[in-house]
């Protein structure tokens, strides 16, 4: 699934991954932050800091296979870790917004905007392929 991203997108990953990987610590606590304004008082304790943990994971992951063998790993069983640890939509729409202003902090004075889009791409090109596999095992399902 990840014809999505481009050839120069892929070059500008692989550019950048070193440092973002080197600054992951860094990275899951940002998204944490802006994760935790989401958090209410029904919402399991902790679970700004897992959400941050496993979706910088995923994106971090993803993004060396893509830039490693051109190509996402295996996406399927993203959807169902998810549900099981609660992270939904509106969790993806927060680290995708704030995606692009941490990135900009974290790879120092003024990085190119086309690394902090090829970044936030990936980011979404993921998080569609992931749920295009959900879409298709719950098609092939019977039922």
């Amino acid at each position: 699934m990840s014809e999505a991203v481009s050839t120069r997108t892929r070059s500008l990953l692989a550019r950048s991954l070193p440092l973002v990987q080197q600054r992951r610590e860094t990275l899951v606590e940002r998204m944490e932050a802006a994760l935790a304004e989401l958090d209410t008082k029904e919402t399991a304790l902790g679970q700004a800091e897992v959400t941050a943990v496993v979706l910088v994971d995923l994106l971090l992951d993803e993004a060396r296979q893509l830039v490693e063998h051109g190509a996402f790993g295996p996406l399927s069983y993203v959807s169902g870790e998810h549900y099981l640890l609660e992270i939904t939509g509106r969790h993806y729409s927060r680290f995708g917004d704030a995606l692009l202003p941490v990135l900009r902090d974290l790879l120092g004075p003024i990085p190119p905007r086309e690394v902090l889009a090829a970044w936030v791409d990936t980011f979404w090109a993921i998080i569609n392929a992931a749920e295009g596999g959900r879409a298709e095992a719950a098609a092939a399902a019977p039922g």
